[in-house]
């Protein structure tokens, strides 16, 4: 099977995530009770499969699915490196404002496995790795970390995760972008979060050669300031010339309200 039909679309990777979205993020305490898995098919030759997981507002395991569509995506956005030790427990963070969706996943295009938690407003979530790692054969530095919330729009607003015992964020986000074909040409901009122009200058080519489909691309972001989140858009050109969908996305600071 062609390596373009091992991952999810961008269609259809939002409905599963904007499902999981929707119950994850209700108001309130009651965000915890509420919390449903993304809408997933769990795994039926892999164990441990994609479910939940019990008395815990997390889901987690490997899940099957194959699609075709060409995308571009964001797969991992931290404000600083996770601790050097191989495995164990990890305490994460993101937004003070907010509770928001933790999503956890490979940076490799396979195997299938997914990790979605609730990240409540300025407290840690602590998560245990050693479940992934040893199920999935990967490293610590082999899996993304993103932590989102819904928009009013339908576009997802990022918060870079940071790890208790980082220290303080820096001023500037570390993100991985990933396409699901080969990619002549990666751009980005930014723009104010009503979508209008920032003064930024507009488009700025990601530097590198072509890249192979699934090839890790890393992006420097800056974090907004004065408390405004900004809108990221990111076009991707494949070895034929065709522009493949814009990936959009607001990104908000830890500090940030989110829109």
């Amino acid at each position: 099977m062609a390596r373009e039909w091992l991952f999810a679309s961008a269609a259809i990777r939002w409905g599963g995530l904007a499902l999981g979205m929707s119950a994850l993020l209700a108001a309130g305490e009651a965000m915890a009770a509420d919390f449903r898995c993304a809408d997933l098919r769990p795994s039926q030759s892999q164990t441990p499969p994609y479910q939940r997981i019990a008395g815990q507002a997390r889901c987690e395991g490997f899940f099957d699915q194959h699609v075709s569509q060409p995308f571009i995506e964001l797969v991992s956005l931290t404000a600083s490196a996770p601790p050097k030790q191989e495995q164990g427990v990890l305490e994460l963070r993101a937004s003070r404002r907010a509770a928001v969706q933790l999503v956890v996943q490979p940076l490799r295009p396979a195997p299938f496995y997914r990790v979605d938690a609730l990240v409540e407003a300025a407290q840690a979530m602590r998560w245990d790795d050693a479940q992934m790692l040893g199920a999935t054969g990967l490293r610590r530095r082999d899996i993304g970390f993103l932590a989102l919330a819904p928009g009013p729009d339908g576009m997802p607003t990022y918060v870079p995760v940071t790890f208790a015992d980082a220290g303080e964020a820096p001023e500037v986000a570390s993100g991985v972008l990933r396409a699901s074909v080969p990619v002549a040409r990666l751009a980005w901009r930014s723009l104010r979060g009503d979508g209008s122009d920032d003064g930024s200058g507009g488009w700025h080519d990601l530097p590198g050669p072509a890249r192979f489909a699934w090839e890790r691309v890393p992006i420097e972001l800056q974090l907004p300031r004065g408390g405004r989140g900004v809108q990221i858009n990111v076009q991707a050109t494949d070895a034929a010339g065709k522009i493949l969908p814009l990936l959009r996305f607001n990104l908000a600071g830890p500090a940030d309200a989110i829109p």
